[in-house]
């Protein structure tokens, strides 16, 4: 039986990110070095994030992959990087011939885990990605700690982070980079995809800058000439996906404090439902809320998340299992499927993304809490 409450879909582009659009396509400068749009949406991200440079690209993995290779990630290197997170997080180390190590995370962030980290690092490890998943934020002060020790930099993969913040400093300035997405359900999206690299760090960012565009730059000597320095990629943002960018990011507070708002309603009404654990907020953060997972504990008769998620999807609600396939057990990582990471497989097992974007209103959340109810209670 379907639901009767129908609930709205995102993103939704609002008529100032279409007129942003249109504006940047008249203005007939739509790519290019030094595009005045690229420039000023890379100039308000490093403001709000409280960096030095922010470096516009075309997705949020091109951002992983330039930011491993300005490191010098290569053949015969190690990078460690969770199991359980988005494939994009992993993939750009095999694009560069490196081998991806996987760590295991923690039950109650479902970030990387320090101790597993610690575990695993050796003389090849060339870097460490940590993801800040579902916006919350990964033990930054630990994990520094133990890459500082090993001399080993930091890549922070913010992708479903805008907006998480760890004492007051919001995520990406913790590590030697970081990376963002802007792809279309991101918190904010420059119209479909997009990207960026943040760092403190001129010489990453002239790198990352000279990579995303065929590793071509300026010749000191010959004015108005440009020729390749390195081979690079063709991961350049263009002027139109900027201006969606600049606009929307425009509204980032409001938007994360919509999604901050629609989590706390839905914990306070999911709150007293046996075998639901709700998604934890460490001490000193702010949770962006790009997800609101939940956690179904197994046992005691309960239904599985995965019957969970059928009953709710049959009703109308569009829940997903939260990465039910650890990174380590899929084909393109086959290598790696004899490594054991406990936390990982059992979240796969568990977890559930319920709606709770900002263009849900109270009667939304109201229906997707009597619908969840329902469905752990039977």
């Amino acid at each position: 039986m379907s639901s009767s409450v129908e609930l709205p879909r995102w993103p939704q582009l609002s008529d100032d990110d279409v007129e942003a659009a249109v504006a940047a396509l008249r203005a007939n400068r739509l790519v290019g070095l030094g595009n005045p749009v690229v420039e000023q949406f890379e100039s308000a991200l490093a403001e709000s994030q409280a960096v030095e440079h922010a470096v516009a690209v075309s997705t949020g993995t091109a951002a992983v992959h330039l930011a491993l290779h300005a490191l010098d990630v290569g053949p015969g290197d190690e990078v460690i990087v969770p199991a359980h997170t988005f494939i994009g997080s992993a993939s750009p180390i095999a694009y560069l011939g490196a081998r991806p190590v996987f760590a295991d995370v923690t039950p109650d962030t479902h970030c990387l885990d320090p101790d597993s980290v610690k575990s695993l690092i050796t003389e090849r490890t060339k870097a460490i990605v940590v993801v800040h998943i579902n916006g919350v934020a990964a033990d930054m002060a630990s994990l520094s700690a133990i890459a500082t020790d090993a001399g080993v930099p930091l890549v922070e993969d913010m992708a479903q982070a805008l907006g998480t913040s760890i004492g007051g400093r919001p995520v990406g300035g913790f590590g030697d980079l970081a990376c963002v997405s802007l792809f279309e359900q991101k918190v904010i999206t420059s119209g479909g995809e997009g990207g960026a690299v943040l760092t403190n760090n001129p010489g990453y960012a002239e790198r990352v800058r000279r990579l995303r565009s065929h590793g071509e730059g300026p010749i000191a000597d010959r004015p108005g000439l440009i020729w390749a320095y390195e081979v690079g990629y063709n991961y350049r943002l263009t002027a139109v996906q900027a201006a969606v960018g600049l606009s929307q990011h425009g509204r980032l507070g409001e938007m994360v404090e919509a999604r901050r708002r629609n989590a706390a309603y839905l914990s306070e009404r999911l709150a007293d439902v046996e075998g639901l654990e709700l998604p934890v907020e460490p001490e000193g953060t702010v949770h962006a809320f790009w997800k609101y997972v939940v956690r179904a504990v197994p046992g005691g008769g309960r239904p599985t998340a995965a019957e969970i998620a059928a009953t709710l999807r049959s009703r109308g609600v569009p829940v997903l299992l939260r990465y039910p396939f650890p990174l380590h057990k899929q084909p393109a990582f086959a290598e790696h499927q004899s490594v054991s990471l406990p936390v990982a497989e059992r979240l796969s097992q568990e977890l559930l993304a319920l709606p709770s974007h900002p263009a849900l209103t109270e009667r939304h959340l109201d229906h997707v809490a009597a619908e969840v109810r329902k469905a752990f209670t039977g």
